[in-house]
């Protein structure tokens, strides 16, 4: 039976969240950068797009009413 002692199960805790929060921010760092690829995109089949109109778009935006939003998670 293996044993481990308080200090390696919060060395290895602190490993883990430490992964868990650079991971958080890869996939963030990911989907930002998708996001504005896709954007590019856009523009360059579009290119007569109003270009300021089209600024507005952000990843964190949501349609509410037909109206680009600042995204709000749901309330639990």
């Amino acid at each position: 039976a293996a044993v481990f002692s308080v200090g390696t199960l919060g060395e290895e805790n602190e490993r883990l969240e430490t992964d868990v929060r650079e991971l958080q921010l890869y996939a963030a760092n990911q989907y930002e950068e998708g996001f504005a690829y896709a954007l590019e995109q856009v523009k360059l089949l579009f290119p007569d797009l109003d270009a300021p109109r089209l600024a507005e778009a952000d990843a964190m935006n949501q349609i509410i009413e037909g109206k680009l939003v600042p995204y709000v998670p749901p309330s639990e």
